[in-house]
């Protein structure tokens, strides 16, 4: 959508809002009308300041991206969110001019809604300008400032002084799609009632009970939430963060996950000695690399992995395979039992490289929808446990990763995964990499 065509729209329901409250009235809305009306010309104050700004990032945001086909960069996302900010409240503004003779208008509630959104609106007015001031400074082209400049550190020093509360409250994740929120919210409820809790002398599942009696209040009080997610952020440790991740790794969450989830008949885990690959060159195939193994911050050592199969297939009940299990004896499963019909090499591999921001989790967390992408797309599934921060600094989980893939390429007969001789990329048009947030 034309940015002026949204500032335009939105100034028009600044003035129907406005006109509409402070006219003549008999509603009694007293106090509530009086929110309304100054939260809209805050509004009005903050659009006008930003139609400027946001017209020269929209000029030149796209001078930023990664290439032509990869059309994202952090200014163009300033603006987009920005811009979903005041199509919100366009949408509440217009609903709020409409219905507030209506005898079930929530009065209070729509003021809270737009007044959370004016604060949002306010904090992006400042982010822009913050951006402005780092695309003005840097060279022409150039998108991250350079580390250790004075610009950096003032850059930091005011992004850390803002007010983020107002993003986690009534305005969480809007702007994504409406179908995220209450995943969103879950999500920042669990953690901001695990954060009052966290500390005390329980079990990281009994603080997570603890955690669910004393969710309530921030189900019932967005500002509160927002509130205390700021708090968090701020102030709690990278313990904190974690063990609330690693709440998915106790063994009655990963048992009920398991029980809910696609049955498959191949799931286990493998430690991959470090050893020195040799791989052929996708341009040359006559000559060869040497890939090391990982060696950031703590030598070598073995790589983790998971692989799940919805189907038995070649190689993967090979001894082989199972001498890399970390199981000793190495597992028995449903693909070793003699009525499972072992399935032919796929023509694919999927490498899965789990979320937790470096700091937590491992695939254990991420079997669910796992085992649902091996059945739903027919593929075996291999996910790699890299080492966790801070025991383990960059760029150790990034080493081990490609050590991974790498690995998966040298031994791809093991896995249930065949590439084709006919690949000028050995075996690259085969494979897909996904790393899930």
């Amino acid at each position: 959508m034309d940015i002026k065509v949204v500032f335009a729209a939105l100034e028009t329901v600044c003035e129907d809002v406005i006109a509409a409250l402070c006219g003549p009235s008999d509603l009694p809305y007293g106090n509530v009308a009086e929110r309304l009306v100054t939260c809209m010309r805050e509004i009005q104050e903050h659009s006008r300041a930003l139609q400027p700004v946001v017209a020269n990032f929209a000029a030149v945001y796209h001078h930023y991206d990664f290439d032509t086909q990869t059309p994202g960069n952090g200014y163009r996302t300033l603006v987009k969110v920005s811009q979903s900010c005041l199509l919100h409240i366009i949408h509440k503004g217009r609903y709020i001019a409409s219905n507030y003779h209506s005898a079930f208008f929530r009065a209070d509630h729509n003021a809270s809604e737009l007044e959370a959104y004016c604060n949002a609106l306010c904090q992006l007015r400042a982010l822009l300008y913050l951006a402005q001031q780092l695309i003005n400074d840097n060279e022409y082209g150039q998108l991250y400032s350079l580390q250790g400049t004075e610009l950096s550190r003032r850059f930091v020093q005011e992004y850390s002084s803002m007010h983020k509360a107002c993003f986690y409250g009534r305005c969480l994740g809007f702007q994504f799609s409406p179908a995220l929120r209450p995943f969103l919210q879950t999500v920042v409820i669990s953690m901001v009632s695990y954060g009052e809790t966290y500390g005390k002398q329980q079990s990281g599942l009994g603080m997570a009970a603890l955690s669910l009696l004393t969710s309530g209040k921030y189900v019932i009080d967005p500002e509160l939430r927002g509130a205390e997610f700021e708090r968090i952020t701020q102030n709690l440790d990278m313990q904190f963060w974690k063990s609330f991740w690693n709440l998915t790794e106790s063994g009655l969450i990963t048992g009920f996950n398991r029980i809910a989830s696609n049955p498959v008949q191949v799931n286990f885990t493998l430690t991959v000695p470090p050893v020195s690959l040799r791989l052929p060159l996708a341009s040359d195939p006559t000559l060869s690399i040497t890939v090391s193994p990982p060696l950031a911050h703590s030598g070598p050592g073995p790589i983790h992995m998971r692989l799940i199969s919805y189907e038995l297939r070649e190689g993967q009940d090979s001894e082989e395979l199972l001498a890399f299990s970390r199981s000793d004896p190495p597992p028995i499963s449903l693909a070793r039992a003699p009525w499972a019909q072992k399935q032919p090499l796929s023509p694919w591999l999927l490498i899965h490289f789990h979320g937790g921001g470096f700091v937590a989790q491992t695939s254990k967390s991420h079997e669910n929808y796992l085992r649902s992408w091996s059945k739903d797309l027919n593929v075996p599934v291999l996910s790699v446990d890299y080492s966790l921060s801070p025991e383990a600094p960059f760029p150790r989980a990034l080493e081990e990763c490609f050590y991974a893939y790498c690995w998966a390429l040298k031994n791809c007969h093991l896995l249930g995964w065949y590439m084709s001789s006919e690949s000028d990329n050995t075996g690259q048009e085969f494979i897909v990499c996904i790393w899930t947030g």
